[in-house]
């Protein structure tokens, strides 16, 4: 039984392309800036370094650029919102002068840098294109107060964080839409595909072994025509939903097109894979979907087992449809093994 990408949402619409681009944009304009001023920076700081800071506070005061680079550095580096927090804290910081500062989401305190001066602090929401964002930056100011242009500097740079910090959550959205199968959560095709030929790889470096199930809904058409295809999709995400309940951390299971599934078992034998299959189609076959009141639908999965033999990766795939083929010719809601090499 062939698979297909029928059915499989591209990898990225048209809207999110936008966003792609504008991450894109931003990211190439804050490394850029950063590359121009790296060598003004000879290193990473850790918060709460004072040697540091007084290395680095003059430098960052005469030239708000190099600020805005050491944003751009840390983009470059992490698409991760949370970790981008801590030099956003850091820079602004340095770069103004404060005595220290805070970083409080909803009043809970995330991190910390320098003193506290006893001076009245000041509180800069860290948001966004109204994302909605709780996170602030408070500033603690130095003896003596902020300056008017210190304070500028300030909201310029923690507004200019705030986007950086859109950006990264833009990124993280697009490149899981990217790998994602929107249906069902599970990794789309083309994600599952690449997990596959690195496992096969890594397994025949190592020696190690690998196991793949492919599994087939049976007779989804007819849930499709009977009931409509909104129960369909609901009987895809609720075999995803079972799916996904019996795999171990480290397995993978994806949606490769329509109704067939495909599950990766890293480091499982044709024993251990067995077992896995067992145990989902049983998972299934008890299921129910309830599309309307006093209406009960049971569905079932057909599986086709392969374990990797020091064969390639597109040769285990098809021994595995063999096998998937198989259980289906014989009665379905069933699994089948594949034959040896």
């Amino acid at each position: 039984m062939s698979s297909t990408e029928a059915g499989e949402p591209p990898a990225v619409t048209n809207g999110n392309a936008v966003f792609a681009l504008a991450v894109l944009a931003t990211l190439l304009t804050l490394m850029l800036l950063g590359w121009f001023l790296r060598d003004a920076r000879g290193g990473a700081t850790r918060p709460g370094s004072r040697v540091d800071r007084r290395r680095h506070r003059t430098r960052l005061q005469r030239d708000p650029r190099e600020a805005l680079s050491l944003l751009g550095n840390a983009l470059a580096a992490t698409h991760d919102p949370r970790a981008l927090l801590p030099v956003i804290l850091e820079v602004t910081v340095e770069a103004t002068g404060a005595a220290g500062g805070r970083l409080l989401d909803g009043g809970r305190e995330l991190a910390w840098i320098g003193e506290d001066a006893g001076e009245d602090p000041v509180p800069l929401p860290l948001s966004a294109g109204g994302s909605g964002s709780d996170v602030i930056v408070v500033l603690h100011p130095p003896a003596g107060g902020f300056s008017n242009e210190a304070t500028e500097l300030a909201r310029w740079l923690v507004s200019q964080a705030a986007i950086a910090l859109e950006n990264a959550a833009l990124h993280h959205v697009v490149q899981r839409q990217a790998t994602t199968d929107e249906l069902t959560g599970l990794a789309n095709r083309r994600r599952f595909m690449e997990l596959f030929a690195a496992e096969i790889d890594r397994a025949e470096r190592s020696g190690g072994t690998v196991a793949l199930v492919l599994a087939d809904l049976d007779d989804f058409k007819r849930i499709n025509d009977r009931f409509g295809h909104h129960v369909g999709d609901d009987a895809l995400r609720r075999f995803a939903e079972l799916l996904a309940a019996e795999l171990r951390e480290g397995d993978v299971g994806g949606r490769l097109g329509g109704e067939e599934f495909g599950i990766l078992l890293p480091e499982a034998d044709l024993e251990g894979a067995l077992a896995v299959a067992g145990r989902i189609r049983r998972a299934v076959a008890e299921a129910y979907l309830f599309p309307g009141e006093g209406i009960r639908v049971r569905f079932t999965v057909s599986l086709g087992v392969a374990g990797y033999a020091g064969d390639a990766a597109d040769a285990l795939f098809r021994r595995a449809d063999v096998a998937l083929y198989r259980a289906k010719a014989s009665g379905k809601n069933r699994v089948a093994v594949a034959g040896v090499v």
